[in-house]
C-alpha cells in the first residue's frame, strides 16, 4: 500500500484565545467541553471576544487533520478526504496533510470550519473550551466516492462531523473496504452523543478506538470503564485507547489492559489537539509493529511534545520518532543480553 494513513474528518481554522473566566461563565462555556454553535451565535459573541480576549495564534485544525498532520511530520506518507472553503485553501495549509496527488479535498463556496479554543488566562493547566462552527465541513463526503483512493492506505482515521451526510459517507466507506485497510476512530463528543445504535456500523469495523472516559459514558451509558470497553469489543472494536489527560492513557485489548502515565512537558502552552497527536503516536507505533504498551508510550511522549506550543507548532517530527525507535531497540537489546 502506497500511503500509511488517510484522514476523513473536519478541516478547521483554529483560533486560540486567552479570556477571563467571567467571559466563559457569561456564555455558559466550561473548559474541557466542546460546543457546536451556529452563525448567529458567532455573530453575537465574536465582537465581544475581540474586545475582551487576547488572540494568541491561528492555525489549521480539526481532529483528523491534526492526527494526519502529526503523522506526516513524523515522516509518514499521508492523505486526507474532506471539504473546505475555496477562499481558505491557502490558510488551511493542505500541504501539511499530504502531497497534492494524495489529497481528496472538495473546495466549496462556504467558508472553512472554525474552532475557537478559549483558554482561561489564569488556568495553569491551560485547559480550553472549544466552540465549533462547521461551515464547509457539512459538505464532506458529497464528492464522488473513489474506493480505490482509500484502499491505497494501510490505515484510515475517522473523526466526527456535525452533519449526518459525512457520517453516512463514512458508514458507506467502511461497508465497502477490504480487510487489508485498518480503521481507527475517534468519535469525540459529537459522535458519542449519537449513541451505540447510530455508531454501530463504524464500531463493527474499528481496529482502534480513541475515546475519553466522559465520551465513553455518553456513548455507553452509566457503567465502569471496563464494562464500557467490554461492550465496545463485543461490537467488534479491536483495541480501545482511553485518553485521560494528566492521568495518562489506558489501552485495552481482550483480557489485557495497560496504563501509560502522562509525560511531563517542558512547558504547557496549549492542550488543543494533544489527544489527536496521541492518536498519531499510537498509530505510528502500530505501523512500526510495536506492541500496545510500546505504542501507548510513544503516544504519551508525542502528546507531551505537542502541548509545548500553540496549534501544530510543536508537533513531534521524524527525528523524535527515530529517536524513540532507536531507544526502544537499544532497550530490547540490553534485555536480550541479561
Amino acid at each position: 500500500m502506497r500511503l500509511h494513513a488517510i484522514g476523513f474528518g473536519s478541516l478547521n481554522l483554529d483560533e486560540f484565545w486567552e479570556v477571563d473566566q467571567g467571559f466563559l461563565r457569561m456564555y455558559g462555556l466550561e473548559p474541557g467541553d466542546e460546543y457546536v454553535k451556529d452563525v448567529e451565535w458567532f455573530a453575537a459573541v465574536y465582537p465581544v471576544l475581540q474586545r475582551q480576549g487576547s488572540l494568541k495564534a491561528i492555525d489549521p485544525g480539526g481532529s483528523a487533520a491534526n492526527m494526519i498532520a502529526a503523522l506526516r511530520k513524523m515522516g509518514f506518507e499521508t492523505g486526507f478526504y474532506g471539504a473546505t472553503g475555496r477562499e481558505d485553501v491557502e490558510t488551511i495549509r493542505l500541504d501539511e496533510l499530504g502531497q497534492p496527488e494524495d489529497l481528496n479535498v472538495k473546495k466549496v463556496d462556504l467558508p472553512a470550519g472554525r474552532c475557537l479554543a478559549l483558554i482561561d488566562r489564569r488556568d495553569a493547566a491551560r485547559d480550553r473550551a472549544l466552540v465549533i462552527l462547521p461551515n464547509a465541513n457539512d459538505l464532506a463526503g458529497s464528492q464522488e466516492f473513489d474506493l480505490a483512493y482509500f484502499q491505497q492506505a494501510r490505515w484510515i482515521h475517522l473523526t466526527s462531523f456535525v452533519s449526518r451526510q459525512p457520517l453516512e459517507a463514512q458508514i458507506s466507506l467502511l461497508g465497502r473496504l477490504s480487510g487489508k485497510t485498518h480503521v481507527s476512530l475517534d468519535p469525540g463528543a459529537v459522535y458519542s452523543a449519537l449513541g451505540l445504535e447510530v455508531l454501530s456500523p463504524l464500531l463493527a469495523q474499528t481496529d482502534v478506538l480513541f475515546t475519553t472516559e466522559e465520551e465513553l459514558q455518553t456513548l455507553i451509558g452509566p457503567s465502569s470503564l471496563e464494562e464500557g470497553v467490554t461492550v465496545l469489543m463485543q461490537m467488534g472494536v479491536g483495541t480501545v485507547v482511553v485518553k485521560m489527560g494528566a492521568r495518562g492513557l489506558r489501552g485495552f485489548e481482550i483480557e489485557r489492559s495497560f496504563h501509560q502515565a502522562a509525560v511531563l512537558p517542558v512547558e504547557v502552552k496549549d492542550r488543543t489537539g494533544a489527544g489527536d497527536v496521541a492518536a498519531a503516536g499510537f498509530i505510528a507505533g502500530r505501523i512500526h509493529s510495536l506492541s500496545t504498551e510500546e505504542s501507548l508510550e510513544l503516544a504519551a511522549l508525542a502528546a507531551s511534545r505537542s502541548i509545548e506550543g500553540y496549534g501544530r507548532s510543536c508537533y513531534p517530527d521524524a527525528a523524535f520518532l527515530h529517536g524513540f525507535l532507536a531507544k526502544l531497540k537499544q532497550s530490547k537489546a540490553q534485555l536480550m543480553n541479561l
